[in-house]
């Protein structure tokens, strides 16, 4: 999975980005099961840190997610938590429930008769 990690006029130390990193791999793993990459940029907005996370899914799914918190790891880990909370959800949306059914579905009689037409005899001949 490729990663892009950057700051928008702040530094970011290799413990934040080595932390970002390992989190954002763990919660992908275990709701996915090919992501192809992940953006997270970190910004400062007053006395606020923004961390704007995203992961991009090999099926097509965009899951992103942003916080602001007073410190820069609150921010993240704020940010982290919305994402997965995005990715259990479109996971849950995937998973067939009727799996775990321990008998089969009965199918109705319906099927196993044919109605006859009583309205005209089988002899007549079809008008033309």
């Amino acid at each position: 999975m490729l990663y892009q990690i950057t700051g928008k006029q702040i530094d970011i130390g290799e413990a934040l980005q080595t932390h970002a990193k390992s989190v954002v791999d763990a919660i992908a793993a275990k709701y996915a099961e090919r992501p192809t990459d992940a953006t997270i940029i970190f910004s400062r907005s007053a006395n606020e840190f923004v961390c704007e996370v995203s992961v991009h899914l090999s099926t097509g799914i965009t899951a992103q997610a942003n916080a602001h918190d007073h410190e820069i790891y609150a921010s993240f880990d704020a940010a982290s938590e919305k994402m997965e909370k995005q990715l259990r959800r479109y996971k849950r949306r995937l998973k067939d429930h009727h799996r775990d059914r321990t008998h089969p579905v009965e199918l109705s009689g319906a099927s196993s008769y044919v109605l006859s037409n009583q309205g005209e005899s089988n002899d007549s001949k079809p008008e033309t």
